[in-house]
């Protein structure tokens, strides 16, 4: 009887025992938490960091640096000079082709003038006035040189000629000696339309009032007492010389006026023109 009653009792207490376990209060929450919740939170050690935006800030170094590409220069083609005229020997330059023209200016050998174009008649070049440049006229061509490239330049037409009364222009040269006496030799230019067969000339010492004159039938050129080119008449366009007859004083250094007459036929006949010129010898 005992026997079986310790068996009971043992029963007993384990029951009460197994009853105790089922009351456990972590047992009862867990049966009442829905099963989402049943999930075990995840450590916060363990969470991945939640990547934020960094803003990137310029590099102060360009990944690709800009090269200047410099400009080329342009090509500068230099300007060739334009053609020049030496003068050979006194030449009167003038508005058209010859003598019967208006004078523009009278160039020294040596100098050098800027040719402009070339005359179709052939014989002259068309040159700029250094002291004009606004002025152009025409130059002898067997009195000057050309230099440069001509093959550029214009050519012009003659200008018609213009009608003319006998004129003539005249230019002191120098004093020359013949058999030790001086003489004074004029240069002439025929700038009319007719030509001169004689010629008268009277010069004046101004300061002792003495004079010396003669008239002649040509337009001579002397170097001392030699007789160097013949010229008459005095053509159209051309150039002539005229001389005073020897003077029996010393006339260097002095101021001497001429007075000069052209005559359109021999023994000063004609239509004549006189103009006077002042010089110092």
């Amino acid at each position: 009887m005992r026997k079986i009653l310790s068996q009971l009792s043992y029963f007993v207490i384990i029951g009460a025992f197994i009853l105790s376990a089922c009351n456990v209060p972590g047992n009862n929450a867990a049966a009442d938490t829905p099963q989402a919740a049943q999930s075990t939170p995840t450590d916060a050690a363990t969470v991945a960091p939640t990547a934020t935006p960094t803003e990137v800030l310029p590099s102060e170094t360009p990944t690709e640096t800009a090269t200047e590409t410099p400009i080329p220069e342009p090509s500068i083609t230099p300007t060739p000079e334009p053609p020049k005229a030496e003068v050979l020997r006194e030449s009167n330059c003038r508005v058209g082709p010859g003598g019967i023209y208006a004078l523009v200016a009278t160039y020294q050998a040596g100098q050098m003038l800027e040719v402009v174009a070339k005359d179709l008649g052939g014989g002259y070049w068309f040159v700029r006035n250094p002291e004009k440049p606004e002025e152009q006229c025409y130059l002898l061509a067997q009195n000057i040189t050309i230099t440069g490239d001509i093959a550029a330049l214009p050519k012009f037409t003659p200008r018609p000629s213009p009608t003319a009364a006998p004129y003539f222009t005249v230019a002191f040269k120098k004093l020359d000696k013949c058999k030790g006496e001086d003489f004074a030799l004029f240069t002439l230019e025929n700038t009319g339309s007719v030509a001169f067969r004689s010629a008268y000339i009277k010069a004046t010492d101004q300061k002792i009032n003495r004079s010396v004159e003669q008239a002649v039938s040509a337009f001579d050129l002397y170097v001392g007492c030699v007789l160097a080119k013949n010229i008459a008449p005095l053509e159209p366009g051309g150039t002539g010389y005229l001389t005073t007859p020897p003077f029996k004083w010393s006339i260097s250094g002095r101021k001497v006026r001429a007075v000069i007459m052209l005559c359109t036929e021999k023994g000063l006949k004609g239509t004549c023109v006189t103009q006077s010129v002042d010089v110092k010898t």
